[in-house]
C-alpha cells in the first residue's frame, strides 16, 4: 500500500480541477452501496447554484499527483432557511438542535475516487476542511449502509440521530463533532 500524503488544496467551483473533483464524485457514488449514477450532476448544480455562495464555503480536493484529483469535499456554515439544516432541526429536540445546529459548520459532500480510498485521503480532506473553523460544531448526514460513519468516528464525530430525510427514504445517521481545543 502507498502511504505517500496526497497533498489538499482549495479550488474555485469550476475549471478542470473543479471536473476533476466532480468526476471523482459520481465514480464514489456509482459504486455500490450508492449505485447512484444521477448523484454527481445533482451534487454539482447545487454546489455551483447555490452552495458555494453560502457563508464559510470551502471546496477542497486532495491531488494524487499534480492536476489529478484523488478525492473532493466541501462545506460551508448551516443555519436555518437551508433544506438539510431545517429538515435535521425538526426530528431533534429542542435541546439537541442548538447544541448541534446552533453554531454549525456541515460538512455537505465528500467522495474519495474508490483507488484512493483507505489511503488517509478522506481523514486529510476533512482534517484540513475544518482547520481553523470559528463554529463551535460541525455536522453531516452519511447513509447507514456505508462505512463512512467509521472514519467520521475515528475523527471524533458522534451519533446525534437516526433518520430517513424522505418518507420512506434510505436512513441516515446524522453525526456531530465538536469544534475548537476549548470545547
Amino acid at each position: 500500500m502507498d502511504d505517500r500524503p496526497f497533498p489538499v488544496r482549495e479550488i474555485a467551483a469550476h475549471g478542470p480541477l473543479f471536473e476533476g473533483a466532480m468526476d471523482v464524485y459520481g465514480e464514489a457514488f456509482a459504486r455500490p452501496p450508492y449505485s447512484d449514477l444521477d448523484r454527481g450532476r445533482e451534487i454539482r448544480q447545487r454546489l455551483q447554484d447555490t452552495h458555494q455562495f453560502r457563508r464559510g464555503f470551502r471546496l477542497l480536493i486532495a491531488e494524487e499527483c499534480p492536476e489529478r484529483v484523488a478525492g473532493m469535499a466541501y462545506g460551508y456554515r448551516g443555519g436555518p432557511g437551508q433544506w438539510w439544516h431545517d429538515t435535521v432541526a425538526r426530528r431533534l429536540a429542542p435541546e439537541a438542535a442548538g447544541k448541534w445546529l446552533g453554531d454549525h459548520y456541515e460538512l455537505a459532500e465528500i467522495a474519495v475516487h474508490p483507488d484512493f480510498q483507505g489511503r488517509g485521503v478522506g481523514s486529510a480532506l476533512i482534517t484540513e476542511l475544518l482547520r481553523g473553523r470559528p463554529e463551535r460544531t460541525c455536522v453531516l448526514s452519511t447513509r447507514t449502509d456505508s462505512r463512512a460513519h467509521e472514519l467520521y468516528a475515528r475523527l471524533g464525530f458522534e451519533l446525534v440521530i437516526e433518520m430517513a430525510f424522505t418518507t420512506g427514504g434510505w436512513p441516515f445517521f446524522v453525526m456531530g463533532k465538536r469544534l475548537g481545543a476549548d470545547r
